[in-house]
């Protein structure tokens, strides 16, 4: 088993509860169905077979059941796996993204929402994966932190001092690290950048240990700022999300 998820497995084994302590909270609900989930799923979702890929406790599968999709989720953290059935009575397959054991054309659609940064040597392998179980003409839905952008010098920093990241996690580039991956046979359907106030202190909370009783405080402020600076063209974009076809 490659390294980096032996270090995953531990990883979120570890975090499992707290992750889900502050990532199923309210405030961040409603932030992702603002600022990520609206922009990002313009398609019916009512029946369709879609796979939660990177699920942790399922934090993405609420929004994916009220819009009518038949869930099921993947994640390399048996405690997330426990907590997700717990929490969803859905399954949750216990294994990587990047060798999945599914059988081919198996999903309408794949979610990853921040997932594919923490993936980074196993990228390749990731994307061929998903092309192989989505079905033809199956949607690829993802979300991940943008490295595109001058505050990414400050995550940097932030990465080599924090010891919640691994040595191989970082940002990612949508045009020079994902966008290539379109040749494996994808078709790009949209792109948006967003993120900048409220997606630091709400969206990304347990990484600035803040604690999840503090953001019915901080997220009226923090979400009239995003809202803001969102309409700045200048303004930084922490996050990319995207829709790619299978064709």
């Amino acid at each position: 088993m490659h390294k980096s998820i032996i270090d995953q497995k531990k990883k979120y084994d570890a975090q499992a509860i707290l992750h889900s302590k502050h990532y199923n909270d309210k405030y961040t609900q409603m932030y992702r169905d603002e600022f990520i989930r609206k922009p990002l799923f313009k398609n019916d979702l009512k029946g369709v077979y879609i796979l939660d890929a990177m699920c942790a406790s399922g934090v993405e599968t609420g929004y994916l059941i009220k819009k009518g999709a038949e869930v099921v989720g993947l994640d390399i953290s048996k405690k997330n796996v426990e907590e997700y059935y717990k929490k969803w009575g859905k399954h949750c397959f216990l294994n990587s993204i990047h060798e999945t054991n599914f059988l081919d054309n198996t999903f309408d659609a794949i979610y990853i929402c921040g997932g594919l940064h923490h993936v980074l040597p196993l990228l390749n392998e990731t994307i061929l994966e998903i092309h192989r179980i989505l079905k033809p003409g199956g949607f690829f839905y993802f979300m991940e932190p943008n490295k595109d952008t001058w505050v990414n010098k400050l995550r940097q920093i932030w990465y080599k001092f924090d010891n919640k990241f691994a040595e191989d996690e970082e940002a990612i580039s949508y045009h020079n690290t994902l966008k290539p991956f379109l040749s494996k046979g994808f078709k790009e359907i949209s792109l948006n950048f967003g993120g900048n106030v409220a997606y630091i202190i709400i969206g990304q909370s347990l990484a600035l240990r803040i604690p999840p009783n503090y953001k019915k405080y901080l997220a009226p402020l923090s979400f009239f700022l995003e809202r803001f600076f969102l309409k700045l063209p200048f303004a930084p974009k922490l996050f990319f999300s995207a829709v790619w076809k299978k064709v």
